[in-house]
């Protein structure tokens, strides 16, 4: 069962004199007067027999008619008693909802059932049951009587998820009222919850390769969190590293503890950057160059690590993260929940994450860059690592098409440079999106067999 929230008064301030507390009074009052008038602008019912009860009062006044006199103390018993029952029809409401457990993705549909009990010995006949969340577009709430013979009542909902985030499911809220609804109450119950729901993961093709594995002048040292015999740094302890990887000549060095990076050898790998710099985003929603871009960079990094191949992951939203190249589940899901939570409304541009990360590629890097921003100097700065033989795919999001600026000069000169690029318009599979690179599209044969599409006279 669920607990009933209940709200406390405190006097406090005791000591304080007589002329502040009587203005403390005089405030409350006025509050409480203020308050009143706005319950009863909202119940127009009640509002009315009020009315009614004024009118018959001043007839009977000024008249002496004895049925205006017995209406009003029919009128008045009836505020009566609908009030009390009321009051009781809220105290004896119990509830209990059984929520999903997750994980949610973008296209899951998420239910949840309701069971309302009535502890009381009256009916009701008219009881709201809503589950509060801030899902986008869920809606969890009905309408149901509960009777005396049958003293309890279930109901389901569903609703389908649209969006990535973090969300709350709860708390629950029972809303009721008297045959006459004059006084309805609301009991809400506590018990919310987190709701993390991740970005759809889609089928891509595999356009992001690394280069084959290479030895030698070329090849790279990578740090991991897995065990190895070599070990290539230290960092600082965080929560869930084994104590067995502690460094203790560096623990007594810094007065903190170090753990040891070990060297996960020589071998490609692959780097996702998500552009999420705030004044590179378009549209709102589910139908946003942002929303876009965590879906395609989500199955990105689904995808390659599937493939087991070390998978890098850097963006700067609400929430920044820089994961160095892993092919374990652990690093799997602390990118994903990144993507989902992270919201793009950073401050750090496109070309200062790349300053940031340069000294992390080499030519057994396949870079992934997703981004909606507009030409600028980061085209330079792809265009120098791929001269240091870094592989690029540039994944640029069509801004205009979500309603945005026009982009199209930094597709035309990542192009002009050489660097594979692909657009994504809104609307867009992105499977098909990255199937072919801009400038690569082969158009199809000609019916009649001729270049032009003209007849070939005999």
């Amino acid at each position: 069962m669920l607990r009933q929230r209940s709200q406390g008064y405190s006097s406090g301030n005791r000591g304080l004199s007589a002329a502040p507390a009587e203005a403390g009074q005089s405030r409350d009052t006025d509050r409480t007067s203020r308050r009143a008038i706005r319950n009863l602008k909202r119940r127009p019912v009640l509002w009315a027999i009020l009315s009614l009860m004024v009118l018959l009062f001043m007839s009977s006044m000024a008249t002496g008619f004895d049925l205006a006199v017995k209406l009003n103390y029919i009128l008045a018993l009836l505020i009566l008693v609908s009030w009390l029952w009321s009051r009781a029809g809220a105290s004896q409401i119990d509830a209990e909802v059984r929520r999903p457990s997750g994980p949610f993705s973008v296209g899951d549909t998420i239910s949840e059932q309701i069971k309302i009990y009535n502890r009381g010995r009256t009916p009701k006949a008219w009881v709201e049951v809503e589950d509060k969340t801030t899902l986008p577009g869920a809606r969890f709430s009905q309408v149901m009587p509960l009777s005396i013979m049958v003293p309890f009542s279930v109901v389901e909902s569903e609703a389908r998820l649209t969006r990535r985030g973090e969300y709350t499911l709860g708390p629950l809220v029972v809303r009721v009222a008297d045959p006459f609804s004059l006084f309805p109450r609301e009991v809400e119950f506590e018990g919310a919850e987190k709701a993390l729901v991740y970005p759809q993961i889609v089928e891509l093709p595999d356009f992001a390769a690394p280069n084959p594995y290479l030895v030698g002048e070329h090849s790279r040292r990578q740090r991991a969190n897995v065990v190895s015999t070599d070990v290539a740094s230290v960092r600082e302890y965080t929560a869930g590293d084994s104590i067995s990887r502690i460094h203790w000549l560096s623990t007594a060095r810094t007065g903190q503890l170090m753990v040891k990076q070990f060297d996960q050898g020589s071998s490609s790998h692959l780097w996702v950057v998500f552009d999420q710099h705030r004044d590179a985003q378009a549209g709102s929603g589910e139908e946003s160059t942002d929303e876009y871009g965590a879906t395609l960079a989500a199955s990105v990094v689904d995808r390659y690590t599937r493939a087991f191949l070390p998978v890098g992951y850097a963006a700067h939203g609400s929430e920044s993260i820089v994961a160095p190249p892993e092919q374990t589940s652990g690093h799997r899901e602390l990118v994903m929940r990144h993507i989902a939570a992270s919201l793009p409304v950073g401050e750090t541009s496109l070309i200062e994450m790349l300053g940031d990360l340069e000294r992390e590629f080499s030519q057994s890097t396949s870079l992934v860059v997703i981004t909606a921003a507009s030409d600028g100097p980061w085209v330079e700065a792809l265009s120098g690592l791929q001269r240091r033989g870094v592989k690029l795919n540039t994944v640029v999001m069509d801004q205009e098409s979500f309603g945005g600026e026009d982009n199209s000069d930094a597709v035309g000169r990542l192009v002009g440079a050489g660097i594979t690029t692909y657009r994504v318009k809104r609307g867009d599979s992105l499977g098909g999106a990255l199937s072919m690179p801009v400038g690569m599209e082969v158009s199809a044969p000609d019916p009649s067999g001729s270049p032009d599409g003209q007849e070939v006279a005999d």
